[in-house]
């Protein structure tokens, strides 16, 4: 389940999303400057008539970062996708890089709902302070029958 919100004001549509730019910024990047979200756009499909947008733009590294669960990473649509990231890359001189929770989890930099939370500069959208409140509730009925 993707809960989004906002950290620093940039808006994160994943938890996965959230816990890469926070481990992008422990590795010195700072967000809004050396690390730029959805700032990209890059040509893809057929004669380059679709657009996609990249998650995150490292310009001083000149890499273009794509951030997904490895189970959407290698469907068509991303695929298509990526494949027009990478000649964008190869034109320009760039590196495109995917970076999944398999990748993130080998860091040890997983975030879950209830971290995020607690992150004073993240701000949850309702949907995920929603599923935030059922999970304390379970969590309190569960330990109140022990």
């Amino acid at each position: 389940m993707a809960y989004s919100g906002t950290y620093k004001g940039t808006r994160f549509r994943s938890l996965l999303e959230l816990a890469v730019i926070r481990h992008l910024e422990d590795e010195g990047l700072v967000l809004g400057a050396t690390m730029l979200y959805e700032e990209t756009r890059v040509p893809y499909g057929k004669e380059g008539r679709r657009t996609y947008i990249v998650d995150l733009t490292l310009p001083q590294m000149k890499t273009l970062v794509e951030i997904k669960p490895s189970s959407r990473a290698e469907n068509r649509y991303n695929l298509a996708k990526r494949k027009g990231a990478e000649e964008w890359c190869l034109k320009n001189g760039w590196t495109y890089v995917i970076i999944t929770e398999e990748e993130l989890a080998k860091c040890g930099d997983t975030i879950l709902l209830e971290t995020a939370a607690q992150i004073p500069d993240v701000k949850l959208n309702e949907r995920a302070l929603r599923a935030l409140r059922r999970k304390t509730a379970r969590k309190a009925r569960k330990a109140k029958k022990k």
